[in-house]
């Protein structure tokens, strides 16, 4: 954790706060997600530690008082706002360069193992939206059954597409579906599929 709020005293003098705000949400996101999931046995030591690096990140940054008071914006920040150097040397002298071959191992390893071998299972809301979607429901009466705004369960749906690879509703209940964690009842089937 120390070398992280080191690192973060670094990225401040370059990144906007704005910008690192949006770093930390992101890796504690990813952190949460990767806590969340068992990988397999021989995936755990390298699993455990891309978490805990990612963690370590958003928290060191979420130390920072001037990224926490942030305000998170409607959408990412573009490229544009991303300055073209970066003081890596100063970085450099932070890391022991066996601790970055072994985070970038950790993270090969970790990324070969997503690709091949995980699916994550959508949660209990994602379900819920999902079924009353391959039921035929309409996005207004999803969100109106479930108690959320319809932006609401469009953004929960867009997190799914983007989780699932998928670019449509139509591919994601598909998906769904063969996954086995939804069915699609006949007459909304036949409708969809004509003979």
């Amino acid at each position: 954790m120390e070398l992280q709020r080191k690192a973060q005293k670094v990225w401040k003098e370059t990144l906007f706060a704005q910008l690192l705000r949006q770093v930390a949400d992101s890796h504690e996101r990813c952190a949460w997600l990767m806590h969340s999931v068992l990988p397999d046995e021989s995936i755990v030591g390298d699993w455990e530690n891309m978490a805990r690096y990612l963690g370590t990140v958003a928290a060191a940054i979420g130390e920072d008082p001037d990224c926490a008071k942030q305000e998170m914006p409607a959408s990412p920040l573009r490229v544009g706002y991303i300055p073209e150097v970066i003081r890596y040397e100063k970085l450099a002298e932070l890391v022991r360069p066996n601790a970055v071959e072994e985070l970038l191992v950790a993270a090969v390893a970790v990324a070969r193992f997503c690709r091949f071998n995980l699916t994550i299972a959508p949660n209990e809301m994602q379900l819920a939206c999902l079924q009353g979607l391959a039921n035929g429901e309409t996005l207004a009466n999803l969100a109106k059954r479930l108690g959320y705004s319809e932006r609401h369960v469009q953004r929960i749906l867009a997190e799914m597409w983007h989780q699932f690879g998928v670019a449509s509703t139509t591919e994601g209940v598909a998906f769904a579906v063969a996954q086995g964690w939804v069915t699609a009842h006949r007459d909304i089937a036949s409708r969809s599929c004509p003979a």
